[in-house]
């Protein structure tokens, strides 16, 4: 399935499915973890053609930009001091971007 971009919507699947796979010791030994995920990923998404290669390739990405956002976001919470939540975060999605080069997308998996 080459060059088939993600939605969000399978993005928040894998992060769920990747949670639930991990939340549950048993399966991790039956099947393995990445075929548990895909298992569940698979279950509750209609994108029935990624490989477990695809979810796991997809999944270090989330994971990478999540961390690089948990980051920004500390630092501005940080220096902001008692701000609102609202203005911390807005002021982080702008901070990434100028330091990333582009806009955070997994906003939504970040807060999972």
């Amino acid at each position: 399935m080459a060059n088939n971009p993600w939605t969000s919507e399978e993005d928040l699947a894998l992060c769920e499915s990747f949670v639930e796979a991990v939340c549950t010791p048993q399966s991790r030994r039956q099947c393995g973890l990445w075929r548990r995920v895909m298992q569940d990923f698979t279950a509750h998404t209609v994108a029935h053609n990624r490989t477990v290669d695809a979810l796991s390739s997809r999944f270090r990405v989330i994971r990478l930009d999540c961390l690089r956002f948990e980051h920004i976001h500390n630092e501005v919470e940080y220096l902001g001091g008692d701000i609102d939540e609202n203005v911390t975060l807005q002021v982080a999605l702008i901070n990434y971007r100028h330091q990333v080069g582009r806009d955070f997308k997994h906003v939504s998996e970040w807060g999972f």
